[in-house]
């Protein structure tokens, strides 16, 4: 009977399981940090994996959540660890490939090259190599390590939005303002995520990223008793260390380093998307990056941790745990027939998982309101004020200009736009993506996709949150009055006479209806423009691609082409209309077939947002400067700077408008102005709303551009052809360069055939010296043969630079004088090299970013002016001014010189300096050169008490009494090796001093007028050194550590000075911040120097309240040896949201304490001085630090910028 019993249990079993199978409609598995899996094809994780795998079929998704290849991600080809990089996520991609369902990747932090320099390339070496492996487009993502979220609709009750979240934590190159991403910034992707989630409240929604919401595991700040008695168990050494074993785990969970949560940073992010899903029910959020496996629920949103694909670390159960493993394994989620999910975590056996956890989650989504066909007409105003906020008194247009403040508050009548009649009907596709206009994509019924951008502008979001005020808010929309918002209806007339193609924008008013969806709220009696969107089959395109997507087809292949005179017709008419803001992505490129193989890109400009835009104002007008943002000069008769107003176009100029010759430029812009003609431009103008009062004098601003386009054109193209890329493919190519005996170089290049031939002429260019200082020529991939060849006495620099092929370079051409104009990059490996006495072979194996090419290189030459103030009791007010000329150069970051050039004055003391410093990179292959100089003429003041540890300050005497005047001068010359976050300096300085004479002063105490101390002395020497700057801000430091070491010797060089002079001087601060629950921030710096020789009162080592010792006064304690510390505790009490500007307001409490040494002094005392003040850091960016500090002598104020370390 039991057994009877038995098998009827086992029946029913089966039968609930079968039965619960055909309830699932969708599974979605969930993997992450897999990156180090088995490479024999028997990884346990991997083929539990694929055996469920099998079983989902079509009805299952398969997401990969980052960490997809250790330690540093998809290296470039030629790197040693490619091999094994790919062999990694080949494991991975086998998996689905055999999957019948959809699979998708995202990146992590070790994609990222686990935040190195080269993170964004490694990023899209990867998603290159996915498409490669399994011919898809559509795997990874996001693109191009864009931030943009990818919204996937899996099906009709469920979609995905997958993430990168280590684009905001990443510290170098990414993606960012000047990009053709969608989403630009972090404010911008959680916009977007919040639009995709309310769009899609009516489905459940999985959210996927790397980086965990919530943890309990080290990401989280746990770590295990191990941890802390065993710091170095995971490198193999059992060491104990208790007490210092548990520095780093607390460094970990208090502070973080950028891929914990608790550092701010990510917290930052992690906040904001926190704060959207709170907002949403119908959510899960998932990720890899803690190697274990978690679910938490935090305000009832599911968050699960799938990052144990082939590791396992430590993690604890917290009470908002409701499961936590560290097994390696996968989740599945199961989508339900009955509107349930169940989430199950398996770990990986080989077999088909061994089941860990299982349990339902409920999701509760929120129905769309039913659409109708009727407009609600009713509600919209015959008349709609574009933006009545922008009428302005006398007083603030005096301040932020006149601009177009009367057409934006003067009332307009528009067309309504019907959603049910227009081109068919139109079909709310998504909201775009752009921080500061409000726009809808629509699918039209007839075909083809419009958009509606609205009039009003919304700043707030375009204002970097390190900025963010009511103030800076209302000054930037303040100054979209300066744009005229019906520009764009002007631009068609006038392009459509250039040659340039354009779209055909039509103002509406976007009426309250249904067909808006989830987007009726923000959009309803919204003025627009109504435009179509440039995409395939625009203007007869084949297809329409992204600026860098084009940059990409011209690498893959050289039989792809930009229509450069094209690209030049339409730059030029962005200055006739005064358009400064044509960055890459307002760009579209259009596809023609042409001859033979490969296309023809042509462009076309989008978004006439700034053009008309004036600068009227005392404030613009300041901001406008050379120094400071140009491209906002305006739009005036004439254009004052034409380098400047381009400067938004800099990378995109630089790429498109290579070939063409000065001639061609002369040609074209003449054409350009037979073209534009007074008839077209009134016509254009009149499309304009009526009245409009500007109109007369646009149409006039206008026609005197046109006239004068020549010389406009003329002054771009001298900027250009100063510096020019020339590019070559990923397929072989032959370049040949010509010296001719007049200074000119012939570039050409030449398609290389499949037997070593020259084939099609691909770029040809003459390049006159006047114009052109240097030529780089860049081969890319492909086995590419370089010749040079001719005669002259001078001629341009010329640089070729191979790429990862087989390169040959040969130059036989004879310049005169003793540089060589011709300089050879590549590998030395596989690189064939005939090379003659001109040409400088700078070819290296060591260097692996040697043929790199960046797009984005190019940087302006700077002149801009300094300033500086600060006061204490000893100098009273201290003003400086100077100016700082930074220059640019090849391959020189951050730059190639730059040179400080300043003087100050001290109104107290009437002392005056002055102060030259000139850095210049790569001097000697890595090593810069610095020079600096210094004079202080004989009014400047120094304090002097004696040299004693316990030197007397009588007060009854005055300050006065304790000053020394003096002359002295400094002059040094060092260079400089950079390594990581450590600068080594060495090099020869030289300094004098002359102590004036002043017989009622107590240094005549000290030496009478008359000795040798008031001779004028000079030395010259050697001083060496380095400096750590591990901090994570220079301004505003929260954590890392600063160490500053020198050593000088120095022998005197006239009869009076001393014979040397050697000495040792060190600093070193640490700083680290907790949130209790305020940020506080511990700082200590520890430092002191040494004397090892006889010495002059003014080479003692002193301490006092201006540099090491707060509560004295300037350089209170002299003496031969020195020792000090400063500790402070810094308060953030709270953020200062002020109308004028954004900041951080906080408190300062400090202890110092030091003592000086001298040679036949018994002291044993050591100074102490303390105090507090509080401390204002505006915009983030600097520092006012007010102090009052105190000690059994003194009293001190100080005011300064910056913190005291």
């Amino acid at each position: 009977m039991t057994k009877f019993y038995a098998f009827i249990l086992l029946i029913a079993c089966f039968f609930n399981q079968v039965s619960q199978a055909q309830t699932v409609k969708h599974s979605v598995f969930l993997i992450g940090d897999d990156g180090e899996p088995k490479l024999d094809g028997k990884d346990p994780v991997l083929t539990s994996l694929q055996n469920q795998l099998k079983k989902a079929g079509q009805n299952g998704s398969l997401i990969f959540l980052g960490d997809n290849i250790y330690p540093t991600g998809m290296v470039d080809s030629e790197n040693p660890g490619r091999i094994e990089a790919e062999a990694r996520l080949t494991e991975q991609l086998k998996v689905m490939q055999s999957f019948e369902g959809h699979s998708y990747i995202i990146p992590g932090n070790h994609d990222w090259q686990q935040g190195g320099k080269n993170g964004w390339q490694y990023i899209k070496n990867q998603e290159n190599f996915v498409s490669d492996f399994l011919k898809k487009e559509d795997v990874f993502f996001p693109k191009g390590g864009c931030p943009t979220p990818q919204e996937i609709s899996v099906n009709e009750e469920l979609s995905l939005i997958l993430l990168d979240t280590q684009w905001y934590l990443h510290p170098w190159n990414k993606p960012e303002a000047e990009s053709d991403c969608e989403v630009k910034s972090l404010q911008g992707m959680l916009s977007a995520v919040d639009d995709i989630l309310d769009r899609n409240r009516h489905k459940k929604v999985l959210v996927l990223g790397h980086h965990p919401m919530y943890s309990h595991g080290l990401h989280g700040g746990y770590f295990t008793v191990k941890d802390h008695l065993l710091p170095f168990h995971e490198l193999g050494l059992n060491i104990p260390l208790p007490v210092i074993g548990s520095i780093y785990p607390l460094y970990r969970s208090l502070i973080g380093n950028i891929q914990d949560i608790a550092h701010p940073k990510y917290r930052e992010m992690r906040d904001g998307l926190v704060s959207i899903f709170k907002h949403y029910k119908n959510v899960i959020y998932a990720n890899g990056h803690d190697h274990n496996l978690q679910l938490i629920v935090r305000d009832s949103i599911n968050y699960i941790t799938s990052g144990a694909g082939s590791k396992a670390t430590p993690v604890k159960k917290g009470n908002d745990s409701r499961f936590a493993s560290s097994t390696k394994g996968f989740v599945r989620l199961d989508f339900l027939e009955n509107d349930k999910i169940q989430v199950i975590f398996y770990e990986g056996d080989g077999a088909l998982g061994k089941e860990l956890y299982s349990t339902p989650i409920s999701l509760v989504t929120r129905p769309f309101e039913a659409t109708n066909s009727v407009s609600a007409r009713q509600n919209i105003p015959s008349q709609i004020i574009p933006n009545p906020k922008f009428k302005a008194g006398s007083v603030k247009q005096w301040i932020l200009g006149k601009n177009y403040r009367d057409v934006w508050t003067t009332p307009v009548s528009a067309p309504v736009l019907n959603f049910q009649q227009e081109k068919g009907g139109l079909k709310v596709i998504q909201k775009g993506g752009g921080l500061q206009t409000l726009s809808l994509r629509y699918q039209a019924a007839s075909g083809g996709q419009y958009v509606t951008r609205s009039i009003n502008k919304y700043p707030e979001e375009a204002v970097p949150e390190s900025i963010r005020s009511q103030f800076t808010v209302d000054i930037v929309g303040d100054q979209i009055s300066a744009a005229h918002p019906f520009a764009a209806l002007v631009v068609p007339d006038l392009a459509e006479a250039a040659g340039v193609p354009h779209t055909n924008p039509k103002l509406v008013v976007i009426p309250e209806d249904t067909a808006l969806g989830p987007y009726k709220r923000l959009f309803s009696n919204q003025l627009a423009l109504f435009e179509e969107r440039p995409d395939d089959g625009f203007g007869g395109a084949k297809k329409t691609y992204s600026t860098i997507k084009v940059v990409g087809k011209l690498a893959d292949d050289n039989h792809n082409v930009v229509d450069q005179k094209a690209v030049l017709r339409a730059r030029l008419l962005d200055m006739l209309i005064g358009d400064w803001d044509r960055h890459d992505d307002q760009w579209r490129w259009g596809s023609f077939d042409q001859k033979g193989k490969g296309s023809v890109f042509r462009p076309i400009p989008r978004d006439r947002d700034q053009a008309f835009f004036i600068n009227e104002g005392a404030l613009p007008a300041i901001a406008a400067r050379k120094w400071i943002l140009p491209k906002i000069q305006g739009f005036n008769h004439k254009i004052r700077d034409v380098e400047g107003f381009n400067f938004n176009a800099r990378y995109f100029d630089r790429s498109f408008l290579t070939k063409l010759s000065q001639n061609d430029w002369q040609e074209i812009t003449r054409d350009f102005q037979f073209k534009i003609t007074d008839a077209i431009i009134d016509s254009a103008v009149s499309r304009l709303p009526k009245p409009d009062p500007h109109a007369k004098e646009i149409a006039e601003k206008l026609k005197q551009r046109r006239d004068d386009m020549l010389q406009y054109a003329e002054k771009q193209y001298e900027f250009l052809a100063k510096e020019v890329d020339i590019l070559g493919s990923d397929k072989d190519e032959i370049i040949e360069v010509k010296r001719m005996p007049d200074g000119q170089t012939e570039v050409t290049v030449l398609d290389q055939n499949k037997s070593g031939e020259a084939g099609r002429e691909l770029y040809k260019r003459t390049f006159n010296p006047l114009f052109t200082k240097e030529i780089r020529v860049w081969g890319f991939d492909g086995e590419d043969r370089f010749r040079v060849y001719g005669e002259a006495d001078k001629a341009i620099k010329l640089r070729l630079i191979g790429g990862k092929g087989a390169d040959e370079f040969t130059d036989s051409s004879r310049i005169g004088g003793f540089r060589r104009k011709t300089l050879i990059y590549d590998k030395t490996k596989n690189t064939v090299l005939n090379l003659g006495s001109e040409a400088r072979n700078l070819t290296s194996d060591k260097d692996p970013k040697i043929n790199d090419y960046n797009r984005e290189a190019f940087k302006y030459n700077r002149l801009a002016p300094l300033a500086a103030f600060a006061y204490n009791p000893d100098d009273g007010i201290f003003l400086g001014t100077g100016i700082q000329l930074t220059r640019q150069g090849f391959r020189k970051e951050p730059f190639a010189s730059q040179h400080n050039l300043s003087g100050s004055f001290a109104f107290s003391t009437r002392a005056f300096n002055l102060y030259y410093a000139g850095t210049f990179v790569d001097v000697l292959g890595k090593t810069d050169l610095e020079i600096k100089a210094t004079l202080q003429q004989s009014s400047m003041t120094n304090n002097f008490f004696g040299l004693s540890n316990e030197s007397n300050y009588i007060k009854e005497k005055q300050i006065d009494y304790y000053r020394v005047n003096y002359s002295n001068y400094e002059t040094s010359v060092f260079l400089k090796n950079n390594v990581g976050k450590t600068v080594f300096y060495y090099g020869v300085i030289q300094n004098g001093f002359e102590v004036k004479e002043n017989t009622s002063r107590y240094i005549n105490e000290f030496a009478p007028v008359g000795s040798e101390v008031y001779n004028e002395k000079d030395y010259l020497g050697v001083r060496t050194g380095f400096t750590v700057d591990a901090r994570d801000n220079k301004v505003f430091p929260t954590r890392g550590v600063y160490w500053d070491f020198s050593s000088t010797y120095q022998r005197g060089i006239n009869a009076l000075a001393k014979d040397s002079y050697a000495n040792l001087r060190t600093d070193l601060a640490f700083y680290w911040s907790v949130k209790l629950p305020a940020t506080v921030t511990f700082a200590t710096r520890f430092g002191g120097g040494v004397n090892f020789t006889d010495f002059e009162f003014y080479q003692a080592n002193s301490l006092g309240g201006l540099t090491n010792l707060r509560g004295f006064r300037r350089t209170r304690f002299s003496g031969k040896n020195s020792a000090y510390n400063n500790t402070e505790v810094r308060l953030k009490l709270f953020d200062i949201k002020s109308y004028l500007f954004p900041a951080h307001f906080g408190i300062v409490a400090f202890n110092d304490i030091g003592r000086v040494w001298n040679p036949g002094e018994n002291s044993t005392k050591w100074h102490h001085g303390y105090g507090g003040g509080v401390w204002l850091a505006p915009f983030n960016m600097a520092v006012i630090s007010a102090m009052y500090s105190m000690s059994e002598e003194d009293k001190v104020p100080i005011i300064r910028m910056g913190f005291f370390f």
